[in-house]
């Protein structure tokens, strides 16, 4: 009697765990996907390097805190070798098609940050200089259950 009581609560045990896990693994996505981009530095004449991070800072700022599409942003700067040129941005979505309506929302969200047009452009040319045109993109799916 002592044994089979035993098994019941070990079988009510197992059945809770089991339920509570296929749960948690319904809330969160099985992957995510990051867009990353490698590039260089350009530094035009004259320019600093606190000039240059800070707008990378105000564009961060304006543009990609704002995202309710970016889980995650990263801008990764080459620490060692490669002259310390070279630079990778990732930014996180949780879903396939928030890859796509980024596009949409950057552009609400960049003529929400600078309304003036001449001023928009202007920054954004701004921001270009900084990097060479010659660049890398990627689209990387990540393993969630694998994330620490």
């Amino acid at each position: 009697m002592k044994k089979l009581k035993i098994f019941a609560l070990s079988t009510v045990l197992a059945a809770a765990c089991a339920t509570s896990n296929s749960a948690v693994a319904q809330e969160q996505a099985e992957v995510s996907y990051i867009a990353q981009t490698t590039s260089q530095f350009v530094m035009p004449e004259g320019t600093t390097r606190a000039e240059v991070q800070k707008t990378f800072q105000e564009y961060y700022d304006k543009v990609i805190a704002k995202s309710t599409l970016v889980k995650h942003y990263s801008m990764y700067i080459h620490a060692w070798g490669s002259l310390g040129a070279s630079y990778v941005t990732t930014m996180e979505f949780e879903k396939w098609e928030d890859l796509g309506k980024f596009n949409e929302e950057f552009e609400e969200l960049a003529k929400a940050a600078w309304p003036d047009e001449t001023a928009r452009k202007a920054f954004f040319k701004k921001l270009g200089s900084y990097s060479d045109p010659h660049h890398s993109d990627e689209i990387f799916t990540v393993m969630n259950s694998m994330r620490k």
